[in-house]
């Protein structure tokens, strides 16, 4: 029997699944997912070979912290993340313009994913994911897919999603 997916998109994520990390280990730099209901958690799965976590990490939204959850796999980060932690954390607040200005600066973008942007959650686009870790994935669709678990109650099409590199960072409002 299909499960429906509009009852999976009404239930919250499952919260005690989802490990915080400590704030002194931050920034942390994944690939993955952003889930935002039980509908992401079915079917937003990485291979459980490829050792991925599921992140909660609190964000600034409207001056609180709120919680956002991810899927996926830690990313081994060149030193440069930790430059652009500090970067940010420095012109904070951000808004999406200067994020993208200081991203152009060190020749990054986010074009294809600044709608994740959020205090604390930095999103990258896909094509830096070599400049910016020492993990050997690479950006092709394809490649990509290969990572993926299928749940075989849900429709085929439910699981294609693009990937994201996120930067995770403390959020201004944490200190």
């Amino acid at each position: 029997m299909t499960i429906s997916p509009l009852t999976l998109a009404e239930q919250p994520v499952t919260q005690k699944k989802y490990k915080k990390y400590n704030l002194n280990f931050l920034p942390k730099l994944i690939l993955g997912f952003q889930i935002k209901d039980k509908y992401d958690e079915k079917r937003l799965r990485i291979k459980k070979s490829l050792n991925p976590k599921y992140i909660e990490h609190h964000v600034g939204y409207d001056d609180k912290l709120k919680p956002a959850y991810f899927h996926a796999i830690e990313l081994e980060p060149r030193k440069q993340v930790s430059h652009l932690c500090s970067v940010i954390k420095q012109a904070a607040p951000i808004t999406p313009e200067s994020y993208k200005n200081i991203l152009k600066y060190n020749r990054l973008s986010c074009d294809d994913n600044i709608t994740y942007l959020r205090d604390g959650v930095y999103p990258i686009d896909m094509k830096h994911v070599t400049a910016l870790s020492t993990n050997r994935y690479k950006n092709n669709f394809l490649h990509l897919r290969s990572l993926m678990d299928h749940d075989y109650e849900l429709p085929w099409f439910a699981s294609w999603k693009d990937f994201n590199i996120f930067m995770l960072c403390p959020s201004f409002l944490q200190g």
